[in-house]
Parts: structure tokens; C-alpha cells; sequence
């Protein structure tokens, strides 16, 4: 018989998910690769928080589930395996017969690592400038060049020069010292993704330019090599749009140009409206990979380099590997390009997975490594043998949701509620439907009293153009299981459910997101899940822009609310950005400074006679994405209305928070904070934080 719960005040329960023990669970995986010519082997980043955010490099066997193989290849604290470009990064190491190509973060240059060699020592290569930034990077079967994305900050930051390159890898008997990088392609604003044919000299890759994003229009590219007399390519050939060319007229957002073992280019297009696969014919045309166009998501948007949802099977015509979305979760299948049929895998319980990479156990067994989780899962990595359909962690820490978690984790409930579309206020409206997750309180050891409704905190996700994911995530957990319960939204103009609910964002940015994460608090609220009067919200990046605006333009809805390295004034956003979203603004708003006053409007800085609650804000100091002078400039307004406000900066922090010992202040800080606004006292023993205006 199970012991009888404990009547506490909801937010006030004792949990073992401690805030010291989310930031240990911040480690992640991340970008798994397997060495093609040398398929058993895998290679993964995994970030540290205790050593500051840094990414290491690993690698063992793909069938080694005791890490008797396990290398550690960037063990010493001035390597970090972290790209600059976009900002975001991603796609920062290649490998190929045991050669590795990464960028290091401290100086953003490239390096070579031969893990054949016992010293296995890095050695710089590329141009040795450290106002060059590069990612992408794809390692030519012939070892003599990689190619790769380069950025180049030399003359311009905000217009910074993005271009493809080819680098010449060193060989035996040539001098150690920087290569003149080889400019292949510079016509467009961004580049990313090249991938080399296994059959000739093709080259693919996609481009886009401002003021699109990747996920709005993109163009594939397809073009020979023209080699020099070393092997190394000096230009490209029959440079070729294959689809979403400029002006076809059709603006299709592409990705993850990928050559099967024949040589023919598979790619993902939302052409129909939705993610979905897609391959080039032998005279140049277009097919779908499916019988016919799907609403269902096949890829999500590529915020950082290195995304792969799909990969073709090695030694099996016509077959892909995929993962597709259904909302808010995602399936495992095997689609046949020649019948159109998806073979659906069953999955342990995975509802996202990415990072597919097909190798062979040391039997030649084929084997799927991927990056995935669940509700009771965090993202971790695993193998999963396609003929035997098994799944088995590689790395990773085991599941949360067993001991000693088990009986604190909530599920997930996914929900849909009715919300409105724009013009507000007018009698155009429009009735329309949006999704959360949401997670109810729960904790084994106790229970809310019968007379009281627990607190509800909405999150609402970065991006914009983002999504919310089930996925197992201790910091929503460690809320749900102190009796506050959590409604993670997918707002109109999150991904997952195809172009045209992205697009309810624009450019309504800080109008449609505002209406349905409060539409999702009041839902739940008059459902009776929650208390009406202590609905609060917290939102980072463009999430905590949506939190500042449904603060500042709703302020009937949310008793508090938590920023961080959030938005307050799209203004300083769109003349102060970096060159990745420079452009991002005049979809999400409107063209600048043309629509200044609509800028002005929908900015929280600029209504903050409107704020009548609450609010803490929480910032990096190196943030080049958010500057820190935004919440600086919305907390000094907020001390001088006299309402409380709360207000902690990070040193060594850039846009999100990588170390330690901040993700621990900064949750706990949050803590703190809404159980002083909101009436409960938390079990945990937390500094005080600060508190302007404050009577107490």
C-alpha cells in the first residue's frame, strides 16, 4: 500500500529534482556522425556545464554499449567544438576515415585531428584568421579538401560575407602553416549543407537570402568540380538551380540535400504546404518521394547547421531512413522511394528523434544512430537495428522518469484550444484552434488541499519559429513536481504543423502569439485545472518577448512573469541584430524603418504604462543575439513606475545560459521570485534574490 500523500500548498512541495541537479541534466548530445568509411564507428559532441557550456568530441564503436572503445578526442579544456556562425552554429566537426575537421570556439579557427596518430594533436589549417568563422564542413572522400561554410567578419559583422570553400588538408611532406581558402560560391546572403556525390564530381547545397529565413525560401544547388592538378576543386561547374530557383515563382523552403549510394539527390521541400521528401530525376526533374504530398512534417526549421531528419540506406536501393511529425510528436518509418510506402518502425516511447546516421556493427549489421527521447525519455543517444527492430542507448544518462524520479515526473497531455486570428478587435475575427502541452502538478509524496487550485506557468517557446516538444525536460519537471503545473505552447506560427500555421506569425509577431498563450492559461483555467489568479508566464529569446507583450498589452491575464534574454523594444532588435535574422523583423513585423510606429506599438518598452504586474529578467552579458541593454532598459522603466521587478546579469553568458552555476541561480531565482508574487513558499532553501519595489 502506497503511503498517504502530504497536504501542502501547491509550490510548495518538497521535490529531489534540485536546481543544481536540472543544470547536471543541461548535458546533452548532440550531432552524431558516422565515419563512412569506417561505419562502425560513431562520433557525437556532449556539452559540459561544469566546464562552463564547453562541447567535447567522442567516439566509439556503434555496437559498444560499455564504453570499452569510448575516446575522449578533445579532452583538454581549450578545445570546444562550437561554431560562431549565425551565432547559433551547428554542423561545427566532420569526420571521414578517421580524419575529424572541427571549429574551436576560442578562436573560431578549423582544425585537423587524425585520431589514427597516437598524440592525436590538432592542427590548425584554412587561413588562420580569426575574423573568419566556418561550419558545415564536409570531408571530400579523397581527403585532400574539405568544403565547407565560411563567414567572414573581416570588414563587417551585420554584413558579414557568407560564402562556400573548399580547404586544402594537409599532405605528406607539405609544411605546416595557414592555406588560402578557395572561394567557390558567394552569390547568396546565406549558404549551408554541402554534401559531395559518391559517383562523380557533384556538389549540392542550399542558399537563401534576406530578407527570407531558411524555413521561408530557399534554392538548391547542384554544380560539378572543377579540380586542379592536386585534386582540389578552384571553381565551380554547370552551377545549376535544381529547385526553388529564384525565379520559378515558387517559394519553397529546402533542406538536407542528401546523395544516396547511386547518386541521385534526395532533399526535403514544404512545396505542398508541409516538410516532405522529395528526390531529383536523371534529366533534372522533380519527384516526390511519397505517393502523393502528406500533412505531416518531415523536417523541422534550421535555426543551426547540421539538422538531418533523413538519410538514405547504405546497400539498399531506394530506401530512406525518416522521422515525421504529427503534431507535437514524431514517428520512426523507412520510406521506399520506388512504391512510395513508409514502413513505420516502432520506437520505445520516442516521440522526437534527429541526427540520423546509418552505420554497421562490427557483424555488419545494419544499424540507425540517432539522437532521441520522450515524455519519460531525455534525448540521448541510441542505436536501433533496422532488421531486428531493436533499440538500445548508447550514451547518455538513463531515463529521469525511474529511480529514484520515479512517481515525480508528469506526462504530457497533448491539448488543442479555440483562439482567435487577426485583425483584433474588429468583427473580422476569426475563431481558430492552437496546441500546448500541458503537465500537471505531480509529486508521490504529496498533494494540493481540496479547497486550492495549483498555479499554472506558461512557457512560451524561443524562436519564434519553434516548437514546443514532449520530450522529457527537467526544468519543466522540476516545477510540475513542486505542485505548479505547466503549459508548454505551440502558438500560430510554431513548426510542426506545416506553412501555413507558421505563418499566422506573420507579420503579427507580439499579436498572435499573445492571444494564444493567453487563450491556452485562460482555457486551462476555466477548465478548472488551474487558478485563475495565478496564472504566470516565462518565455527566453523571442519567448521572452511574447512574455514581456502579453504582460504589457494583456495584463488582465498573468499575475508575473519571467524574461529571459528577452525582447523588449523590436526596434533596437531590428537595427541592432546580427546578420542571421537582420532581415527576420520584416516578416514577424514589417519592413524598417517603413513600419517604425507599428515597431513601436507592439514593443513592451514602449507600453510600460500598461504593466501592472511583476516581472524578472535574466540576461547574459555577451549576448550578440539579445542585447543586454534591452532588459536593462525595461527594468529601469518598471523601478520607475514602482512596480517589483527583479533584474540578474550573467558575466561570460552569451544568448542562453551554458555554465553551471547560473542555470542553478537563475531557476532558482525564478522560484524564488513567483512564490513572492504568488503567495507560496518554496521548500527549497534559495538566496534571495533582490527584489526593486518590494515592501516586504
Amino acid at each position: 500500500m502506497a503511503p498517504a500523500k502530504t497536504t501542502a500548498p501547491f509550490g510548495s512541495w518538497k521535490s529531489p529534482l534540485t536546481a543544481s541537479g536540472v543544470a547536471s541534466a543541461s548535458s546533452s548530445v548532440s550531432m552524431a556522425r558516422i565515419d563512412a568509411a569506417n561505419p562502425s564507428w560513431v562520433y557525437w559532441l556532449e556539452s559540459r556545464p561544469q566546464e562552463g557550456g564547453r562541447l567535447v568530441l567522442l567516439s566509439k564503436q556503434v555496437d559498444d554499449y560499455s564504453d570499452s572503445t569510448l575516446r575522449e578526442l578533445t579532452a583538454d579544456a581549450r578545445w570546444n567544438v562550437r561554431t560562431a556562425v549565425h551565432e547559433y552554429g551547428g554542423g561545427a566537426y566532420a569526420v571521414y576515415d578517421g580524419l575529424v575537421v572541427f571549429a574551436n570556439w576560442a578562436d573560431q579557427g578549423v582544425y585537423l585531428l587524425d585520431t589514427s596518430e597516437e598524440s592525436q594533436t590538432p592542427q590548425r589549417i584554412a587561413e588562420q584568421n580569426d575574423k573568419l568563422r566556418y561550419a558545415s564542413f564536409a570531408v571530400h572522400p579523397s581527403k585532400k579538401f574539405i568544403v565547407c561554410v565560411r563567414e567572414d567578419h573581416r570588414e563587417s559583422d551585420i554584413e558579414a560575407l557568407a560564402s562556400l570553400v573548399a580547404i586544402p588538408l594537409p599532405q605528406p611532406g607539405d609544411s605546416e602553416g595557414p592555406t588560402k581558402d578557395i572561394v567557390l560560391f558567394d552569390s547568396s546572403d546565406f549558404i549551408s549543407s554541402p554534401a559531395f556525390s559518391p559517383v562523380n564530381n557533384e556538389l549540392a547545397f542550399y542558399a537563401w537570402n534576406h530578407p527570407d529565413m531558411n524555413w521561408d525560401a530557399t534554392t538548391l544547388y547542384c554544380s560539378s568540380m572543377k579540380m586542379n592538378g592536386g585534386g582540389v576543386p578552384e571553381s565551380l561547374e554547370h552551377l545549376r538551380a535544381v529547385a526553388g530557383a529564384p525565379d520559378s515563382g515558387k517559394r519553397e523552403s529546402i533542406y538536407q540535400p542528401r546523395f544516396d549510394e547511386d547518386g541521385v539527390l534526395h532533399f526535403i521541400s514544404d512545396r505542398s504546404g508541409f516538410w516532405n521528401p522529395y528526390y531529383l530525376g536523371a534529366e533534372g526533374e522533380i519527384h516526390l518521394s511519397l505517393g502523393s504530398p502528406v500533412d505531416v512534417e518531415f523536417a523541422g526549421p534550421e535555426w543551426a547547421f547540421g539538422e538531418l531528419t533523413m538519410q538514405p540506406v547504405p546497400g539498399s536501393k531506394f530506401s530512406i531512413v525518416v522521422t515525421y511529425a504529427q503534431g507535437g510528436e514524431h514517428k520512426l518509418g523507412i520510406l521506399n522511394v520506388a512504391t512510395h510506402a513508409i514502413e513505420d518502425l516502432p520506437v520505445p516511447g520516442w516521440t522526437q528523434m534527429g541526427s540520423f546516421q546509418l552505420g554497421k556493427s562490427r557483424s555488419g549489421e545494419p544499424v540507425l544512430v540517432l539522437i532521441s527521447g520522450g515524455p519519460s525519455e531525455r534525448m540521448s543517444l541510441f542505436t536501433y537495428y533496422i532488421n531486428s527492430i531493436s533499440a538500445q542507448r548508447l550514451c547518455g544518462q538513463q531515463s529521469s522518469a525511474q529511480d529514484p524520479l520515479a512517481g515525480y515526473i508528469s506526462m504530457p497531455q497533448e491539448i488543442a484550444f479555440p483562439t482567435k486570428l487577426p485583425p483584433f478587435g474588429t468583427s473580422e475575427i476569426c475563431n481558430a484552434t492552437a496546441y500546448a502541452f500541458y503537465y500537471p502538478p505531480t509529486n508521490k509524496d504529496f498533494e494540493g488541499p481540496a479547497d486550492e487550485l495549483p498555479p499554472l506557468l506558461v512557457l512560451s517557446h524561443g524562436g519564434p519559429t519553434a516548437a514546443a516538444s514532449s520530450v522529457l525536460q527537467n526544468k519543466i519537471q522540476y516545477w510540475t513536481s513542486r505542485g505548479i503545473a505547466v503549459a508548454d505552447v505551440n502558438y500560430g506560427g510554431s513548426t510542426g504543423y506545416g506553412r501555413e500555421y507558421r505563418e499566422r506569425l506573420y507579420p503579427h509577431f507580439g499579436e498572435v502569439d499573445v492571444q494564444d498563450c493567453c487563450a491556452a492559461a485562460l482555457y486551462l483555467a476555466e477548465s478548472g485545472k488551474v487558478d485563475r489568479k495565478r496564472l504566470s508566464i516565462m518565455g527566453g529569446s523571442a519567448g521572452g518577448f511574447t512574455t514581456l507583450a502579453c504582460l504589457a498589452f494583456r495584463p488582465e491575464v498573468f499575475a508575473v512573469g519571467a524574461s529571459l534574454y528577452g525582447i523588449s523594444d523590436l526596434e533596437v532588435l531590428a537595427k541592432e541584430t546580427h546578420k542571421f535574422e537582420a532581415k527576420y523583423p520584416e516578416h514577424l513585423v514589417g519592413p524598417y524603418p517603413e513600419a517604425r510606429n507599428e515597431y513601436k506599438r507592439r514593443s513592451p518598452l514602449h507600453s510600460v504604462d500598461k504593466l501592472a504586474c511583476p516581472a524578472i529578467f535574466l540576461q547574459g552579458l555577451e549576448d550578440k543575439i539579445v542585447p543586454p541593454n534591452q532588459a536593462t532598459l525595461m527594468v529601469d522603466a518598471l523601478k520607475r513606475k514602482g512596480i517589483r521587478v527583479a533584474h540578474i546579469e550573467f558575466e561570460g553568458e552569451q544568448h542562453g545560459f551554458r555554465k553551471s552555476e547560473n542555470i542553478v541561480r537563475a531557476l532558482e531565482a525564478q522560484l524564488y521570485f513567483f512564490g513572492k508574487i504568488l503567495g507560496f513558499q518554496p521548500a527549497d532553501h534559495i538566496d534571495p534574490v533582490p527584489i526593486f519595489n518590494d515592501q516586504d
